[in-house]
């Protein structure tokens, strides 16, 4: 377990240097090319989010190689956020080769090794043995990863279908996959029994793809994301009710 505790901490400290060395070698390539055509593109400073996820994740790992989390299960949410850690390395560094389809297949297997790791921080709680503050944080990180990715893995599909030749303007396959996004995130707020910082994540994203939307022209995608929103808001709030009852 004390492996794999410093494999995690040292990944997740690779993410804070990742976007500076991604930069480097490749331009700013959020604000080019398909990766930025799509209506549903979040407005620019939604990605300012990053920055907060990647401290937070440093400042947890290192807190769990420190003290640990205590429950039987650590060793798994370890291995899932190392993958994740290292997930976002390569996700940064593919888009920004073009490669939009490999993209979206890391974005993808980032949100199941995140949705994975708050089944059990959330679901399991009950077996953590480590002190309070670090249950919250540990929770709120990885829920605040989760929420954010949880939508974004939908707008890298977007832009490598766009990538592929599916016209950037039209309205209705974007409808599409804003709809899908808003059932998978309500159906992660359901089973994460509405945690805040997960339905942060994903607020935080649907109001800056609203924000993109109506920037860009589009006052259906606009409306869509914020009816997504309102909807992910009250079933987090339906799941707390009941979790209480």
């Amino acid at each position: 377990m004390t492996t794999w505790r410093w494999i995690a901490a040292i990944l997740a400290l690779t993410q804070l240097a990742a976007p500076f060395v991604t930069q480097a070698v490749a331009g700013d390539f959020l604000e080019s090319g398909a990766t930025n055509a799509a209506l549903i593109t979040p407005a620019g400073y939604a990605f300012s989010l990053w920055g907060l996820i990647t401290v937070l994740s440093a400042a947890t790992m290192l807190a769990v190689l420190r003290f640990g989390l205590g429950a039987w299960w650590e060793t798994r949410v370890l291995v899932d956020a190392s993958v994740v850690f290292a997930g976002f390395s390569v996700w940064l560094l593919v888009a920004a080769q073009g490669w939009l389809w490999v993209s979206v297949a890391v974005f993808a297997l980032m949100v199941s090794a995140l949705s994975h790791i708050m089944r059990l921080l959330v679901r399991r709680s009950h077996d953590l043995t480590c002190a309070r503050w670090l249950a919250v944080l540990a929770t709120a990180t990885f829920g605040l990863y989760l929420g954010w990715s949880s939508i974004a893995v939908f707008a890298n599909v977007a832009a490598a279908l766009i990538d592929s030749g599916v016209p950037a303007t039209a309205v209705w396959w974007q409808l599409a996959v804003l709809v899908a996004a808003a059932a998978f995130a309500v159906g992660l707020a359901r089973m994460l029994r509405g945690t805040p910082a997960y339905v942060a994540g994903v607020l935080w994203a649907l109001v800056a793809i609203a924000i993109g939307a109506a920037q860009r022209g589009s006052a259906v995608l606009a409306t869509t994301a914020m009816l997504a929103a309102a909807l992910v808001l009250v079933a987090a709030v339906t799941a707390m009710h009941r979790r209480r009852v």
